[in-house]
């Protein structure tokens, strides 16, 4: 937290596994994950990976609501487990840790979610977690944790200052190793910057491939091309020598081939090019709608450009 290179940082509690939420009635159940988080969990993750389906309340954060006075008795719960157990926004949930001799913990949902920021878990997974504060955490776990020291750590997440240099990040990296490298147990490194940078590199080929794919079929159409003209030239030469005969120059006659051309091409491009996007737009939104990641739209404009050179 000393760390000149740190902009924030952040952790989350170890899952209470094997419990269990249910409505009042107790006639739906759906297993879960309790996880507890600090109250600037927001600030120290990518937002943009959080993906909210409705707000019970309003006022502060999500995680800092957490923390308040009514938050101590709310959690955040995912989107199909709160229609899996029939809730509504001011119904209330029991969570159960299968301890038969401990009581039953009743909370309500504060928001639901499809992804949050900082879990593994998405709307396909088959045990979804429930977020609540750390004091909440531990009173949910009846006992097995009495305070926040015997609290378990799952993750620690680290958000460096913006332009850190790659001596400084090395360092802040080095520094990281050599504390868990002096703690029990094992610890595991996963770095943004390199996973960024392997999408990156991902990117590149994916987008010299498809310059490739291009010009093998640039030069495909061209001979397809070539071929309908000529046979254009030849069926219309009548034609093309009557309009010599009247005094039409050959730069005359080029304009009038270039003019049906381009009434040709030009339509087929532009329906080419809407139906190219309306496939992208799609697959997009069921990559995003499948994975809860965000899935940006990314105009071609190298290839653009070189097909719009290659056609010059």
């Amino acid at each position: 937290a000393e760390s000149p290179f740190v902009q924030s940082f952040t952790w989350k509690t170890a899952d209470l596994d094997g419990g269990q939420v249910m409505n009042l009635g107790r006639s739906f159940v759906s297993a879960v994950r309790v996880y507890g988080v600090l109250p600037n969990f927001t600030r120290a993750t990518f937002a943009v990976y959080t993906t909210f389906w409705s707000f019970f309340v309003g006022g502060s954060s999500w995680d800092e609501y957490l923390y308040t006075a009514k938050g101590s008795q709310v959690g955040l719960l995912q989107q199909n487990d709160y229609e899996e157990l029939g809730l509504s926004e001011s119904s209330a949930l029991v969570f159960d840790n299968k301890v038969p001799t401990m009581p039953l913990t009743r909370l309500r949902p504060s928001a639901t979610f499809n992804s949050l920021a900082g879990f593994e878990e998405n709307r396909w997974s088959g045990t979804q977690p429930f977020v609540v504060s750390v004091p909440t955490f531990i009173r949910m776990s009846r006992g097995a944790f009495p305070d926040m020291e015997n609290v378990p750590m799952q993750s620690l997440i680290i958000r460096t200052k913006a332009g850190l240099t790659g001596s400084e990040y090395a360092e802040l990296k080095q520094r990281i190793l050599r504390t868990t490298s002096s703690l029990p147990g094992f610890y595991s490194l996963d770095e943004v910057v390199e996973s960024q940078k392997q999408i990156e590199d991902v990117s590149k080929v994916i987008e010299f491939g498809f310059i490739c794919i291009t010009l093998l079929a640039m030069v495909i159409c061209s001979f397809s091309l070539i071929t309908a003209m000529y046979a254009n030239y030849f069926e219309h030469a009548k034609e093309i020598a009557t309009l010599r005969a009247l005094g039409y120059g050959s730069s005359g006659l080029f304009n009038v081939t270039f003019a049906e051309s381009g009434c040709i091409l030009l339509p087929a491009s532009l329906l080419g090019i809407v139906a190219g996007w309306t496939v992208a737009i799609t697959q997009s939104a069921q990559n995003g709608y499948f994975a809860d990641l965000p899935s940006p739209m990314i105009f071609p404009w190298q290839t653009i450009i070189v097909v719009l050179v290659l056609t010059v």
